[in-house]
């Protein structure tokens, strides 16, 4: 069923686009526009767009964007009819779609995985199996609303629980394992469960769907977790556990904190820090890295306070810090971890921790250098170079300035001799000025089909009467022709021009296409006069009257030679060119 017109204008005129893609991505105001990283392709220059006044967004590199639906189906791989689903939920539009554009193999691994989760998530909260679990659990403070809000669950200790679970809900073993729930001998092909007497932690990828699971044992068997495999639907380097819930806290602060558990994240989430994600194992991906710098601008590192969590800090740090992230570090005491914080000095000691002992990544490097250092003079002098190496990354003037006071003093050293010894460039400020399209040369002809196209644009009544007269042999030039087809449909439920609702009348493709139309002037003053001027030119009339008289003239030259042939030949010329160019 198509979606009325008028609710899909409400939701366009009811949606922020500028709110949205902010929801992604960290934009900075530029003028009348915002500009950030686009989050379709990888990039260090911003050149995504937003104009809240037109309320569409543009990427001058990938020309990906659009609208609200746009935008929305384009991120989150939706239909259209998802898009306006889920732009509408906070409106109290409802709009019922059954429609879905995640390939069918992957909606078959998210059924199963809901089905799964379900499923354990009743064995741990109602059945005898789970007590043990679920009294772990309560013991370590989590809470039942947590539990049943994230439907944390239990694989009970059966080989084969899920796999004839799925087989009795019509899924085979073979799909069970690509999907990750079940493993498989190689040697004899049988398959068995994966997860077997383990506490089950779901994750959802960032739209918010079941993907794989975290499973926790608690009977001291290793590993201590063990995760979903790599599938088509859980991939680890391009996912961060509980971004779907964070991502509004992380905008809303510009800060994101990177832990290391899933529990770790679960247990925070008791409390009133929910800025919070975890990675998927100590390395971060490129796919990692890109994501966060297109969700802020700030990134805090809280791993573990042992040896393991410092040297992973110290990793990812370095990675983040060379990407021109601005990084800081939660130093958890030695030997805790974030859920051990917690239930030591409880919640309101950990928020307290969050707003007042947050410190630069470099301080924190500082600090274990020199104390890795001890009086290895040597050593000191290695670790003063490789810190004053990394301060050519920090792009705040400011905080550079203060960063050469602190590590001087830790290493006890002048701060004019480190300032000295910075590579150059130092304290780069990034660029934020929108690159210019690229436009490939255009044709004469092509420069006036796109003036034509934009004056009908401009001009409803012009379009609606004109329209017979603009077909193929008009505009040859496709995606002006096909505009103006979208265009046609589009003002015959509208009376002005807007190009946010235009852009659902035309092909995405078309998107670059129109947004670079309406940032063309052209003058208001508009005659029938100069449109059909315009259209004798493009449609070849006025030159097949100079093609006629030439033909006519060679008619009578061979008329008087008594050239049969050439008569006949010159005769059919001028009736195909009547044909052409028939008014």
């Amino acid at each position: 069923m198509r979606i009325p017109e008028e609710t899909i204008a409400k939701i366009k005129d009811e949606t922020d686009i500028t709110e949205l893609v902010a929801s992604y991505i960290k934009l900075e105001r530029r003028g009348r526009n915002y500009v950030g990283l686009c989050p379709f392709h990888d990039e260090k220059t911003p050149s995504f767009s937003v104009s809240p006044e037109k309320q569409i967004a543009h990427c001058f590199g990938c020309k990906k964007g659009g609208n609200v639906f746009q935008f929305l189906m384009e991120i989150e791989n939706m239909s259209f009819a998802e898009a306006a689903a889920k732009l509408g939920e906070p409106l109290n539009i409802k709009i019922d779609t059954q429609t879905s554009n995640i390939a069918e193999s992957d909606m078959t691994f998210i059924r199963m995985h809901e089905y799964m989760t379900g499923l354990y998530h009743q064995l741990l909260v109602n059945t005898n199996e789970g007590e043990k679990a679920l009294q772990y659990l309560l013991d370590r403070g989590f809470p039942m609303e947590l539990i049943r809000s994230e439907q944390i669950g239990y694989a009970p200790d059966m080989p084969k629980f899920a796999t004839n679970a799925l087989l009795e809900q019509g899924y085979n073993e073979e799909t069970a394992y690509q999907a990750g729930l079940v493993s498989r001998n190689e040697e004899n092909f049988s398959y068995y469960d994966r997860f077997v007497g383990r506490i089950m932690i779901p994750i959802k990828n960032h739209q918010g769907h079941l993907v794989g699971y975290t499973a926790r044992s608690i009977d001291g068997s290793e590993p201590k977790y063990l995760n979903t495999p790599e599938t088509e639907t859980f991939k680890k380097r391009e996912l961060f556990f509980n971004l779907h819930d964070a991502r509004k806290h992380v905008r809303k602060l510009d800060n994101i904190i990177l832990m290391e558990g899933h529990l770790d994240v679960l247990k925070v989430k008791t409390t009133k820090v929910k800025h919070i994600v975890a990675t998927m194992g100590t390395e971060l991906s490129q796919e990692n890295v890109s994501l966060l710098e297109r969700l802020s601008s700030n990134v805090t590192i809280m791993f573990d306070g042992d040896s393991a969590g410092r040297n992973a800090t110290l990793k990812v740090g370095d990675t983040l810090l060379k990407r021109g992230l601005n990084v800081y570090v939660q130093k958890i005491p030695d030997k805790m971890d974030p859920d051990e914080y917690i239930e030591t000095f409880g919640a309101e000691k950990f928020e307290q921790f969050i707003a007042d002992e947050q410190q630069h990544y470099l301080h924190f490097k500082a600090e274990v250098l020199r104390h890795e250092a001890k009086e290895n003079d040597m050593k000191l002098t290695q670790h003063l170079n490789t810190l004053a190496g990394d301060l050519q990354f920090v792009r705040d003037h400011l905080t550079a300035e203060r960063l050469i006071v602190t590590i001087s003093s830790i290493f006890g050293v002048d701060k004019q001799a480190l300032s000295g010894i910075i590579p150059e460039p130092v304290r780069q400020e990034p660029d934020y000025r929108i690159p210019e399209p690229v436009r490939e040369q255009m044709t004469l002809r092509q420069k006036k089909e796109r003036y034509l196209t934009k004056l009908m644009m401009a001009n409803r009544e012009f379009l609606l009467e004109y329209r017979d007269a603009l077909d193929e042999n008009v505009l040859t030039y496709r995606p002006y022709y096909d505009i103006m087809r979208g265009l046609c449909a589009y003002f015959e439920a509208h009376g002005e021009f807007d190009i946010s609702m235009a852009l659902n009348y035309l092909d995405p493709a078309l998107t670059d296409t129109l947004i670079e139309l309406d940032g063309m002037s052209i003058h208001e003053d508009v005659s029938h006069s100069e449109i059909n001027d315009y259209l004798e030119d493009l449609s070849g009339i006025r030159n097949s009257e100079y093609e006629k008289q030439e033909i006519y003239r060679k008619l009578e030259v061979a008329e008087r030679d008594n050239d049969m042939e050439l008569q006949i030949k010159l005769t059919q010329q001028l009736i195909e060119l009547n044909r052409i160019h028939k008014m």
